[in-house]
């Protein structure tokens, strides 16, 4: 089943754009990381980001590396990742599930082992954060084998030859990131996206979703003026895992508010 497909088709009918939330799987431990990925969902994600824990993650800024290290700390391994994406799967059927992940991950695992408990979990697209795309072909293979698509990030410098390489490569959706440097939450929306989406959309009928600063429900409409097809919003969410940590319960309240209104802003009628 090709969710992404599905999902994205049934926004372009409603027009409006999806709203991807991300977490760091056991942040800030593996059984409330769980219940902040349900209340994602119930809260009006169309498609989730789940970021495996890494020691060293260089695409992420500080919110995101002390989430990862929370996690690490909790005891988050392969064996309880799997799990609880199954759980997740068992009672969310349609929702796409997006891994991000480190090739250090990957690589000890094994290609094709990770790939093959990924798809059978029910993660439906990996991006490997720090693999170049010009360097990936054995993973896309294992990818492929196992029915799992792609996810590659471009930015503004992005030159076109990779851009058309990129296209030709991705299965999943193409992440576009909003700014240089890393994640983290900011004020400004960098108005080089729109330029950026035009020429992706030159090279490819793929979804494109910003993210990389997405902090604000009108970073969200810009991001949907802009002409994406979703919004991705992350160290704005896990900041408030690390700053209500201690209150789990007001977690998950603040988490379902900031996603109602950060969904509202995809162009959702009600709620």
């Amino acid at each position: 089943m090709n969710r992404y497909k599905k999902t994205f088709a049934a926004l372009r009918a409603q027009n409006r754009i999806a709203f991807i939330p991300f977490a760091v799987a056991g942040d800030p431990d593996i059984a409330t990381s769980e219940k902040v990925l349900r209340t994602y969902i119930d809260a009006g994600a169309d498609v989730l980001e789940i970021g495996y824990p890494f020691s060293d993650p260089i695409a992420d800024g500080p919110v995101n590396q002390r989430a990862a290290q929370r996690a690490i700390a909790a005891g988050m391994n392969p064996a309880r990742f799997f799990a609880m994406i199954r759980r997740l799967r068992r009672d969310y059927p349609e929702i796409p599930f997006g891994l991000l992940v480190y090739a250090n991950t990957v690589c000890h695992r094994g290609f094709d082992r990770f790939c093959c408990d990924a798809a059978a979990a029910g993660i439906d697209s990996v991006h490997v954060a720090d693999m170049p795309p010009e360097e990936s072909r054995p993973f896309l293979a294992a990818l492929k084998r196992a029915g799992l698509r792609s996810v590659f990030i471009v930015s503004e410098l992005t030159a076109e030859k990779r851009i058309r390489f990129i296209a030709r490569h991705t299965t999943g959706f193409i992440y576009v990131v909003s700014r240089l440097g890393t994640t983290g939450v900011q004020r400004d929306f960098s108005g080089s996206v729109r330029a950026t989406l035009k020429r992706l959309r030159a090279s490819t009928s793929l979804p494109l979703c910003v993210g990389f600063g997405i902090s604000s429900p009108g970073h969200v409409e810009a991001v949907r003026e802009a002409g994406a097809d979703g919004a991705i919003v992350g160290s704005k969410l896990v900041s408030i895992v690390e700053r209500e940590k201690g209150r789990p319960r007001v977690m998950l309240d603040s988490l379902a508010a900031a996603v109602r209104r950060l969904s509202r802003a995809t162009g959702k009628k009600g709620r």
